[in-house]
């Protein structure tokens, strides 16, 4: 993070840390590398130099004591009505702004590099809020490539036959076109989300009218959410990479 915060205090990062989780318990402090998934993204906020504070928002105290040891800022626990199933991530990270704003002062920016997105680098949180900036747009989301050419999405119908969902995916017809002659489609992939607060006060989301992409290659944007997700990524994230 920046050094002399205090003076600065233009990009605030919240991390989201809920303690529920339902298809993988506890999942924000499973094992990853041999330290918690948290610890992956409180180390990425430290490393990063485009971040000048940052939150660790949570309503659980194992989570929260798991943060601290890793270096992780907890000086809050999150309200219970914005950690419910139903609560969405925005109220959350509005509470935090909002502390934080009255505690230190405004804040230009609003990051928030996911924890379920170990392999994400700090390089890329630095880029999307550099990104950002020299946009001039409202906020950034990182973005990755389909695996496969959206065009190729397929459906079935009332009797189980394969259908093509879209009509130009050229699949059943002459018009079949190689996947690498297929311009590629982006989707969201849940390692950073940021904004100017000013955005983020007037719509409480990062999809804005000016939201830029900031694109990440396949193999760093895995976001955990199922338990063989875990598992991959257990497998694919490099020991020698992290917290060196």
């Amino acid at each position: 993070m920046c050094e002399g915060w205090f003076m600065s205090a233009r990009t605030l990062a919240v991390i989201p840390a809920r303690g529920g989780s339902t298809r993988i318990q506890n999942k924000n402090i499973k094992q990853v590398d041999d330290v918690p998934l948290i610890a992956h993204t409180i180390q990425d906020v430290e490393a990063a130099t485009e971040i000048d504070r940052m939150i660790v928002s949570t309503d659980d105290e194992q989570i929260a004591t798991i943060a601290r040891e890793y270096g992780g800022n907890v000086p809050f626990m999150r309200p219970s009505h914005l950690a419910t199933d139903h609560a969405a991530t925005s109220g959350a990270i509005t509470h935090a702004l909002k502390w934080a704003t009255e505690q230190y002062g405004e804040f230009k920016y609003v990051c928030v590099p996911q924890v379920t997105s170990p392999l994400r680098k700090p390089e890329d949180i630095d880029a999307s809020l550099s990104r950002l900036q020299e946009t001039g747009a409202q906020s950034v989301v990182s973005v990755s490539a389909f695996l496969a050419p959206l065009r190729w999405a397929i459906t079935e119908d009332e009797n189980d036959h394969l259908q093509p969902q879209f009509e130009s995916a050229g699949l059943w017809d002459d018009d079949y076109v190689r996947s690498q002659d297929i311009d590629d489609s982006l989707h969201p992939n849940g390692a950073i989300f940021a904004a100017t607060t000013v955005a983020w006060k007037s719509f409480e989301s990062f999809y804005t009218p000016e939201t830029v992409g900031y694109e990440m290659p396949p193999e760093r944007s895995f976001d955990i959410d199922e338990p063989w997700e875990l598992d991959l990524v257990r497998k694919l994230i490099k020991p020698w990479t992290r917290f060196t």
